[in-house]
């Protein structure tokens, strides 16, 4: 039976690509690099560690990237965590899934005290019972990061489900053992895509996991 259901952040919980976005490349500017980006590149960014984004969608040198975390995360605390809003119909869902009595947790690849701020900042972080992010000191894995949010609820893998938008938060669920559910309204997954089972809309939610918890997926 399914008791408890964790959300990725960025790209599942909350729209946060103006900020992300306008951070990503304040960085690159700041790090000299004029090079136009597409929004494929940008959309890359989000999903995997920050100093995994920054090789992937712009291909920065190894050289480069403890420079580039740096400035990153002094300008998104500055700037870019403002620049965000739950996607439509999310604080429903929330409520929904706590009212059946779901524990609800968040599993980021953001800086803990970064998603709590944020969550903090949109309203909704006292209907969490968990939050679990990366740390700046441990290079923690998608799964190391749910583990934690298991151990918190006192729960084992297959009690879960993780609901996420990249590959990396399914890889993350295989690690940990728990269910998973795709969203293809973020930033990593499109509509269409096969492997998992997938949302395109926050509405279809609460009936996956209602589906998940009767053995129905």
């Amino acid at each position: 039976m399914i008791k408890a259901v964790l959300f990725d952040f960025d790209g599942t919980l909350a729209d946060s690509s103006s900020g992300i976005f306008h951070t990503a490349l304040y960085t690159v500017r700041k790090l000299g690099i004029d090079k136009e980006y597409s929004n494929e590149d940008l959309r890359r960014f989000v999903g995997p560690p920050l100093r995994q984004c920054f090789s992937v969608a712009f291909g920065l040198d190894e050289s480069l990237l403890d420079d580039a975390v740096v400035i990153y995360r002094e300008e998104y605390n500055r700037k870019g965590r403002f620049m965000m809003e739950l996607y439509p119909g999310m604080n429903d869902v929330l409520l929904s899934l706590k009212n059946e009595g779901f524990y609800l947790a968040v599993a980021s690849f953001k800086h803990e005290e970064l998603v709590r701020s944020c969550l903090e900042y949109l309203g909704i972080l006292n209907i969490f019972d968990s939050v679990h992010g990366s740390s700046l000191t441990t290079d923690l894995t998608k799964g190391d990061i749910m583990k934690l949010v298991l151990s918190d609820l006192q729960i084992n893998g297959k009690e879960a489900v993780m609901v996420g938008d990249t590959p990396s938060d399914a890889k993350g669920a295989e690690d940990a053992g728990t269910h998973f559910i795709g969203v293809s309204y973020g930033f990593g997954f499109k509509p269409g895509d096969e492997g998992y089972h997938m949302v395109s809309s926050t509405k279809e939610l609460v009936s996956a996991v209602e589906k998940l918890n009767g053995g129905i997926l």
